[in-house]
């Protein structure tokens, strides 16, 4: 390869110029190398006379490739040789190749000792930007895609994270007496890369260094693959951070208007008033129909020109080919925060994207905030509001903030909280077509807000990944932030063509985005709402470390499997709180953690076997969690449930998490019981385990380098 310096740009440039799709390999290994990464000795070739020279120069083994813009697959198609040790070998492969390949320069290389291969790509996705892909080579990439994407830039730690999290890393580390190597100079060289993808970015679609090999000599891209754009594009996405305190009317509002208040219960701009009213809302209230009048005693306006000037916000709840009227009419009064509840817009057709698109002209022309269109609405318990027009009347306050895009939550799912569980919320987003207000900055908002301790997120699309990426790690650092991602899609254009362009689908790479964030990702809708309920209720666990207490040894097995998957450990306990297991059970039942309750409670009472069972574990400085599966059942007597109200008070470090088995009823009635008092209940046996691994990887994520 060559030892001279080449200029990054101007030679990018030079290969857009000449309309190559594919950068010859050695120019690419000689741009790589710039950056630290090793590369073989090379030189190009272009007939025969030059192979004694070059194979004299570099020594054997050898490997000869040839080069052309349409060899992307080079083994595949015949066109590398390998293992060459002498020079009549070498001339032999190399007419070969010139036979089949004709006319084509040849890449003559020093062959590199085997070791652990790996994969490094480059992508750059028009929405993401410039991402790495880092993951194991050969079958670990092809059958068992083990590669994880982190967006570009990354720090040292996001690297270290991602290479520790691949399920082949172990093969670095000395696996079943292979060689251990130093980890420290792969980071470094996939650093370099990384750097790499930055300084080109908008040069390339894709970038494969595939395999690059780690041995003990260090670190070797042995084959390199730049494909190139059509035409230089650089990176445009916004990644400025929103200004919050524009946002802050949406919560705390003086004033509002409903624009399209209805005399028809049921109807949504009936329902939203008697939302506003049912929560108690201490501001000003002005309705808005032409037939004027009074509705639920307050007087309608006929119009919005008779409105008096500067309300802070207006609820635009009419149909879609009125609602641009309403907003110029709107803003000609001075407003400048607006939900528009509506929907018939681009998520529907070519007309509906028309009319959202003149909602935007006329948002920038007044320097107007909305939320919407298409959105069922926003919640501010703080300040006991809502505009959210399904019939919820009042709404619980709590500490726990949702950011949501889709209607069912803000609906649906507000509806089953508020009447099947006991934790209430603080704010509520509805995102709806985000024509304005987007996740950054509700999550940035919500980020600065004292009356949010935790926030809990459905997203369909991520509207600007970089702006949100820069937000999302910087919240993620002082509250815990979860999010369910609906709506995967396939790999890009390049699929056949790259091994990082066929796996940075959309979801991977908001995969590796949300990781790198601190954004916990969750799989689950049922686990929007139980993390509502764990934030609500639960102190965030110092550890991993879970005890639990069940009336089964079947449930023993089946959940200790569980925790496993789930990355919870269920330690030794201390043989302390092994005696004292042993003293309130029978002599013929081991008891160890998990904890077998069957004896204890059917032989000494439910209510004694658990509570000095809990207890004995919660004493233990082995454990950070408990959760106890309670035997409920009339026969066998129900407990009277205050024994963990005051074990929970005892130890406040330790969450206790409670599940049932046995009469629904009974079940029914501790949840009634013990959710009000701050204990959370789980119907599935299942379930606390989920969420409680969960809080870990939140704790993992919040305590993450930096």
């Amino acid at each position: 390869m060559t030892e001279q310096k080449i200029d990054l740009h101007q030679t990018l440039k030079q290969a857009l110029n000449e309309k190559g799709h594919l950068l010859p390999e050695d120019i690419g290994k000689a741009l790589i190398s710039q950056y630290g990464m090793n590369v073989p000795s090379g030189k190009r070739v272009t007939h025969t006379r030059e192979l004694r020279a070059v194979a004299r120069k570099i020594g054997y083994p050898l490997v000869i490739k040839a080069m052309a813009p349409d060899l992307i697959h080079k083994t595949d198609q015949g066109a590398v040789k390998v293992g060459v040790e002498k020079f009549a070998v070498l001339r032999k492969e190399a007419e070969e190749l010139w036979a089949l390949f004709p006319g084509v320069p040849f890449l003559v290389e020093k062959m590199v000792s085997p070791g652990v291969e790996m994969i490094l790509g480059l992508t750059h996705d028009n929405h993401f930007g410039p991402s790495l892909m880092i993951g194991l080579g050969g079958i670990f990439t092809e059958v068992f895609q083990d590669v994880a994407f982190l967006m570009l830039p990354a720090t040292r730690n996001d690297v270290i994270q991602a290479l520790s999290g691949l399920k082949g890393f172990k093969l670095l580390t000395g696996f079943r007496g292979r060689p251990a190597y130093d980890t420290d100079r792969v980071v470094d060289a996939i650093m370099g890369v990384a750097q790499f993808g930055l300084d080109a970015a908008g040069y390339y679609d894709a970038v494969d260094i595939n395999p690059f090999v780690v041995n003990e000599d260090g670190v070797t891209a042995l084959d390199v693959k730049i494909l190139l754009r059509a035409q230089y594009a650089p990176i445009t996405q916004e990644v400025s951070l929103p200004d919050t305190k524009s946002l802050d009317r949406f919560f705390t509002p003086r004033s509002v208007v409903v624009i399209g208040a209805s005399f028809t219960p049921g109807k949504p701009g009936h329902e939203v008033v008697r939302n506003i009213l049912a929560n108690e809302f201490a501001g000003d209230l002005y309705l808005v129909n032409p037939k004027g009048g009074e509705l639920l005693g307050l007087p309608v306006y006929p119009s919005i020109h008779a409105l008096p000037e500067g309300i802070d916000l207006a609820i635009i709840i009419l149909p879609a080919k009125e609602s641009p009227q309403a907003l110029r009419e709107v803003a000609a009064k001075g407003v400048r925060h607006v939900v528009l509840s509506a929907g018939g817009f681009a998520e529907v057709d070519e007309y509906g994207a028309q009319v959202q698109q003149e909602l935007i002209d006329i948002l920038q022309e007044n320097k107007i905030h909305a939320i919407g269109p298409n959105t069922s609405g926003h919640t501010s318990t703080p300040h006991q509001f809502t505009s959210t027009f399904f019939p919820l009347g009042k709404i619980r306050q709590g500490q726990v903030s949702y950011i949501a895009q889709t209607g069912n939550f803000a609906t649906h799912s507000m509806k089953y909280i508020l009447t099947g569980e006991q934790f209430g919320v603080s704010r509520v987003i509805g995102l709806g077509n985000k024509i304005d207000i987007e996740e950054s900055a509700a999550l940035q908002y919500l980020a600065e807000d004292p009356e949010t301790k935790a926030i809990v997120m459905y997203l369909e699309s991520i509207k600007y990944p970089r702006r949100f990426f820069e937000v999302a790690r910087k919240v993620t650092c002082s509250k815990p932030v979860v999010l369910l991602k609906g709506g995967a899609t396939e790999a890009g254009k390049h699929a056949a063509v790259a091994h990082t362009a066929a796996m940075a689908s959309e979801d991977r790479l908001v995969d590796g985005l949300l990781r790198q964030a601190g954004i916990v990702r969750i799989w689950d809708y049922t686990h929007l709402i139980l993390m509502g309920k764990a934030f609500s209720m639960l102190l965030l666990p110092r550890g991993n470390r879970v005890s639990f207490l069940a009336p089964s040894g079947a449930m023993l097995v089946c959940l200790a499997d569980l925790c496993t998957r789930l990355g919870l450990e269920v330690p030794d306990l201390k043989p302390e709180t092994v005696q004292r297991l042993q003293e309130i059970s029978l002599p013929f039942i081991r008891m160890r953690n998990p904890v077998d309750i069957w004896a204890a409670a059917s032989v000494k009472g439910v209510e004694y076997g658990y509570q000095e069972g809990m207890e004995a574990v919660l004493k233990d400085p082995n454990i950070d969690a408990v959760v106890a599966i309670l035997l409920l059942s009339r026969i066998t007597g129900i407990p009277s449930y205050d024994f963990i109200i005051e074990l929970a008070k005892k130890y406040p470090e330790k969450p206790i998490l409670v599940s049932f088995s046995g009469d629904k009823e009974c079940m029914d009635e501790c949840k009634a019981y013990l959710e009000p008092r701050g204990i959370p209940t789980f119907p599935e046996i299942e379930q606390p385990f989920e969420v409680l691994s969960i809080l870990c990887r939140c704790v993992k994520a919040m305590n993450r380098p930096s």
